[in-house]
């Protein structure tokens, strides 16, 4: 027979377990990044081109707060941008 106390514990976690899967989050998809100067920056103008230090090949990653939980490739959904997985993190 299980203790209430134990059982009162199972229920608190499956509870709160099916509280946080209503939580919104922010997942960021980071292709590259590009440096340059201040007065580089000032001249951009609409339809210029920013080069990002990235190969054409190179996987997205998706982070989630800053942290890098999954990685992927950019796919066509419709006519948007979408991330196939290729790695989830641990």
């Amino acid at each position: 027979m299980t203790a209430p106390t134990e059982t009162n514990d199972a229920v608190a976690r499956t509870l709160a377990a099916r509280m946080i899967d209503h939580v919104e989050v922010e997942l960021e998809a980071f292709v590259g990044a590009a440096r340059m100067t201040v007065a580089e920056l000032a001249a951009l103008a609409p339809e210029a081109v920013v080069a990002l230090e990235a190969p054409l090949n190179r996987a997205v990653e998706l982070r989630l707060n800053g942290a890098a939980v999954a990685r992927g490739e950019l796919v066509a959904v419709g006519d948007r941008f979408g991330v196939r997985l290729t790695e989830i993190a641990p």
